[in-house]
């Protein structure tokens, strides 16, 4: 399990894998690069903690899972907050018709984790490390 005040990637190894990928928005300031990482690594401990398919804790995280931190934080440095919508179930909807407009709630709108953002890395990362349960972030519609 992940901890939620020890960083399991440092700096520097986020850095030398954002630097392989191209990425733009990664910090140059290495206390920025640490409180991405860390805004990160909390996003995905609090949302995948009680899922993980496998055991370890803070000395043997697997490299997939610290790719997702990173690919958590790179969104987290470039905009801020984007980890933590605000967000309600009544905002849960989408346009149907655009005539005489129309809506129609978003399918599981109602459920606790229907707000939580989806990054295609993470998901593709995380795919069979991660037990789905009753959560449907990682369904695709």
């Amino acid at each position: 399990m992940h901890s939620m005040i020890i960083p399991a990637v440092t700096p520097a190894e986020a850095t030398a894998y954002v630097a392989s990928t191209g990425a733009a928005g990664w910090p140059s300031d290495e206390t920025e690069q640490a409180q991405a990482l860390m805004r990160g690594q909390r996003h995905i401990a609090s949302r995948d903690n009680g899922r993980w398919s496998l055991d370890f804790d803070g000395d043997s995280v697997p490299v997939e899972v610290q790719y997702v931190l990173i690919e958590a934080a790179t969104l987290e440095a470039r905009q801020p907050g984007a980890l933590n919508p605000m967000s309600t179930p009544a905002t849960g909807k989408v346009l149907v018709g655009a005539g005489k407009l129309r809506w129609e709630r978003v399918k599981g709108a109602d459920e606790a984790g229907s707000y939580i953002p989806r990054i295609a890395a993470v998901d593709g990362l995380l795919r069979g490390l991660v037990r789905s349960g009753s959560t449907h972030w990682l369904m695709r519609a």
